[in-house]
């Protein structure tokens, strides 16, 4: 069997990835190696405007991700539960309508599992496993587990952060353990205001309200893995959360939660001979910043848009110029979110007070710059990798 590029995995990065080659006029197939659960996670995604556009276009006429509220504004909060020294600032200076969109990730694989299943251009298998690869002058061949053989042009991998591919070719990854514990949170929550999300900075770690409906908000808080409050019953971490909200709203009521550990993974290239890598295979980062979707998407459009520009100069689809050139594009955006999250997780988090009254100041000072929070915002909303779209 042959096509122009095979992708492996089974998450809404593949599925982005294929979806959007195809619709490129790739030839495509989705091979799992391994296998496909029914995602039964609450997990949200919070997709910038960027993202939301880019969305669209494969979406087409499907108009479900307008169902979901617009947030116009994001309000950071520097938490101290002693002193109420709650130091808040806003991001809002955007040239979009709004920041963005939270959806829930089974409703994003949902809406593109239904374009897979109905895209003749698109294969999948999914009852295979990968038994080893083979280099060729000009393609790169799959042999399974049954023998049977795969080949294509180019290599695509995207099945998350303990990915086969460290097994099958010269990729190094950055690893870190942040020894943290995430509560995600489905909850029944009476806003005062809409159309904002909040992010809390507690000396227990970052807390996310992300509102998806009018009714119900997601609850993302990362927690040292000793903190005490893993170990709270649901109306002991009710109180708590409603404590920490405060004055942002009328009422909070737990439906469900589950518990994640955090780590970290970082590709130091992102591309091999014929291979490139995208998800969670090439930057696995904390959710603080909620950008990791966001730039697994700028690297789908990314290397798609190199596919097509060395395609059209006459070269070999998975030939390695295009794919370097890939790699150096993307470098200085997700070195930036995928260590600057670290770094600013360690900094807000911290329950050193001299560091905390140090953060605040400085954080006065950012909220002053206009500039500085407008080029944030255009580069965490991709407005510039996306504002032809």
């Amino acid at each position: 069997m042959q096509t122009d590029i095979i992708i492996i995995g089974t998450g809404i990065s593949v599925k982005l990835t294929a979806l959007y080659l195809n619709l490129h006029g790739f030839n495509v197939i989705v091979f799992h190696n391994q296998d496909v659960n029914q995602d039964k996670s609450n997990l949200v995604t919070f997709l910038s405007s960027g993202s939301i556009k880019f969305l669209n276009k494969i979406l087409g006429e499907n108009r479900a991700l307008h169902n979901y509220e617009d947030i116009k504004q994001l309000c950071c909060i520097h938490h101290n539960q002693l002193d109420k020294d709650n130091f808040q600032f806003n991001f809002d200076n955007n040239k979009e309508d709004f920041l963005g969109k939270i959806v829930p990730n089974n409703k994003i694989s949902e809406l593109l599992d239904q374009l897979i299943h109905s895209n003749e251009n698109i294969n999948i298998i999914s009852n295979e496993l990968i038994d080893h690869l083979k280099h060729h002058h000009n393609h790169l061949e799959i042999i399974t587990k049954s023998t049977s053989s795969i080949s294509a042009k180019l290599l695509i991998v995207a099945d998350g952060k303990n990915s086969m591919i460290k097994s099958y070719a010269d990729f190094n990854f950055i690893t870190h353990d942040f020894e943290q514990t995430a509560l995600s949170i489905t909850a029944k929550v009476d806003r005062k205001s809409q159309n904002i999300a909040y992010q809390y900075f507690t000396s227990e770690g970052p807390l996310a309200l992300l509102p998806y409906s009018k009714s119900h908000s997601s609850v993302v808080w990362s927690l040292k893995k000793h903190s005490q409050i893993l170990n709270f019953s649901e109306k002991k971490l009710q109180d708590e959360i409603n404590n920490i909200l405060g004055s942002k709203v009328n009422g909070f009521e737990i439906v469900n939660f589950q518990k994640f550990n955090l780590s970290f993974s970082f590709a130091k290239k992102l591309f091999s001979k014929r291979i490139a890598i995208t998800g969670d295979t090439a930057h696995s980062i904390h959710p603080i910043a909620g950008q990791g979707l966001n730039l697994i998407i700028k690297d789908i459009d990314c290397l798609t848009k190199q596919l097509i520009k060395y395609k059209s100069l006459g070269y070999d689809l998975g030939d390695s110029i295009a794919l370097n050139e890939y790699n150096k594009l993307r470098k200085s955006d997700n070195v930036a979110y995928s260590f600057g999250t670290i770094i600013l997780d360690e900094i807000l988090s911290t329950e050193n007070k001299y560091v905390r009254k140090l953060t605040n100041s400085v954080l006065k000072s950012f909220n002053q710059s206009e500039r500085l929070k407008r080029f944030f915002v255009d580069s965490a909303t991709g407005y510039t990798n996306f504002k032809n779209l």
